[in-house]
């Protein structure tokens, strides 16, 4: 086979590899993450705000105490309320670990199945019983709740940091696992979530200047979340892998005092989130979804050091 067929061959497959690809999710099709149906969310601009007190135990030991306050929908709405206590050892200047428990309060907007009495329907018009009155049946009705939610998270962190002249490189690696207190269907979420956070961040130490900026864009990868299937009840349960988030970030550190530290910072969010959700009797696939949303936020995290 020449050249040219080849070409035209590749061409083609992937042609049609893109076109099935684009196709959306309906019941009867094998659920992939290729085929999921998308659904663009728009963008957002929220607030991280963070105070944190810190003590360093020795020359290689910190400990820390920090609150943070999230919003969302342009400011007007309260997010998340994160508390968080943590550790972190340096034994070596190029090297760190750390690990931390956050206690987190979320708002929640989801919906829940709710056992209910419905009127039965018989061609469309409620069926009348011989009392004059409707006759009704227990199902399970979707009910939209708002509310809070809590989670428990815990953070694990190795960070490797080098120094070229004035720039500070650093790497860090986050292992965060994530423990929800609500009931979920295990094909739907998983429970705990795991999650590896990958973050690489240069900083410029600026000469006889108190302010130090920085860059940095961390990949948030989603593991072991639940591979979607056509009917819960017929498949095992089986997990797998995707990138769920890409954040990239400006900002600057700045040293207001000996015991006092500001990061102000500007982070751009593109967030990827798979939905699948069943029914609840037979376990068929009823939706699946891919939920893009673009996220800008504005982070001012105050440090006192004791």
């Amino acid at each position: 086979m020449n050249i040219k067929k080849r070409v035209i061959l590749a061409l083609v497959a992937l042609v049609s590899c893109t076109t099935l690809a684009a196709q959306p999710w309906e019941p009867g099709v094998a659920p992939t993450r290729g085929n999921a149906n998308v659904i663009d969310e728009g963008s957002d601009v929220q607030a991280r705000l963070r105070a944190t007190i810190e003590k360093s135990l020795g020359k290689s030991w910190t400990v820390s105490w920090s609150e943070q306050v999230r919003t969302m929908d342009n400011f007007r709405k309260l997010d998340k309320i994160v508390s968080a206590v943590g550790v972190e050892y340096k034994p070596w200047e190029f090297l760190k670990f750390g690990i931390d428990y956050n206690l987190v309060n979320e708002r929640t907007f989801d919906t829940a199945l709710v056992q209910q009495e419905v009127p039965v329907l018989n061609n469309g018009e409620p069926l009348m019983g011989y009392d004059g009155q409707p006759v009704t049946e227990l199902k399970d009705v979707e009910v939209p709740t708002k509310g809070w939610a809590t989670r428990h998270r815990t953070n694990i962190d190795v960070t490797g940091m080098y120094r070229i002249g004035r720039v500070k490189l650093s790497l860090r690696e986050r292992l965060r696992v994530q423990f929800r207190t609500d009931s979920i269907n295990k094909y739907e979420k998983t429970n705990p979530t795991l999650s590896l956070r990958s973050r690489l961040k240069g900083a410029y130490d600026i000469r006889n200047s108190s302010w130090e900026p920085y860059a940095f864009v961390e990949l948030y990868t989603m593991l072991d979340q639940p591979k979607p299937v056509e009917n819960y009840k017929e498949f095992p349960l089986d997990g797998e892998s995707y990138l769920g988030r890409v954040r990239l970030a400006v900002g600057t550190e700045v040293k207001l005092h000996n015991h006092h530290r500001l990061d102000i910072h500007y982070m751009v969010h593109f967030n990827r989130t798979y939905n699948a959700r069943y029914k609840g009797g037979k376990g068929d696939l009823k939706e699946w979804s891919l939920e893009k949303m673009c996220n800008h936020v504005i982070g001012i995290d105050y440090k006192f050091k004791l």
